[in-house]
């Protein structure tokens, strides 16, 4: 029977690492379909593929929580951060699946942008979850997280009024605002993870 010379402890933090690299490529991988020039299947199916990588490693993280009696944090704030994580990649395939359901021709400039913004929350987590074993200098991290998802809350605003403004037809209308309503709704998901990261780090300090 195989064996891990890994204390099982130890392997949340590589399991974590491992799902915030493939967080990072789904992340990606959005961003990519949001500035394609029209084809936007090819990027849906590898975000889709991201997804299910990032199902398995999720039921990897649940089934360690089962079976580890002792844990390096907190097992809600585990089981919180491993849902959390799998929530944001659900919510980029759902919006690249989306735009493609929804046989959107022309990705707006607001979703590129929003697209961009989630590249830098990706960032941001990569680098806060590698200190996830030490707790140490995560707190820039986290204030950083708040900061873009702040932006973009307000960008999604902005997008939302530039459609009524620019008088848009309802199909339009609709199928954007609900393409937004994703975008914001994943990087809403990101300040969880910052908030639970904070958490983390301040019962363990």
């Amino acid at each position: 029977m195989a064996f891990s010379l890994v204390p099982r402890e130890r392997q949340f933090f590589t399991l974590f690492r491992d799902d915030a690299a493939n967080l990072m490529q789904g992340l990606r991988t959005l961003l990519q379909l949001l500035q394609s020039p029209g084809d936007f299947e090819a990027s849906a199916r590898a975000l889709r593929d991201l997804e299910h990588r990032g199902d398995e490693i999720t039921h990897h993280i649940i089934g360690e929580l089962n079976r580890t009696f002792i844990t390096p944090f907190d097992r809600d704030d585990i089981y919180a951060l491993a849902a959390t994580l799998d929530d944001i990649l659900d919510l980029a395939e759902e919006t690249a699946d989306t735009i493609v359901i929804d046989r959107v021709e022309t990705i707006r400039p607001e979703a590129r942008e929003m697209g961009e913004i989630l590249i830098q929350i990706g960032e941001e987590l990569v680098a806060a979850i590698d200190h996830l074993d030490t707790r140490q200098d995560m707190r820039e991290h986290w204030i950083r997280l708040h900061e873009l998802e702040n932006r973009g809350d307000a960008l999604t605003r902005q997008a939302i009024g530039a459609l009524f403004q620019e008088g848009c037809d309802a199909i339009t209308l609709i199928k954007w605002k609900d393409i937004f309503a994703l975008l914001e709704k994943t990087v809403d998901r990101t300040e969880d993870v910052a908030n639970i990261l904070e958490s983390v780090a301040i019962k363990n300090a």
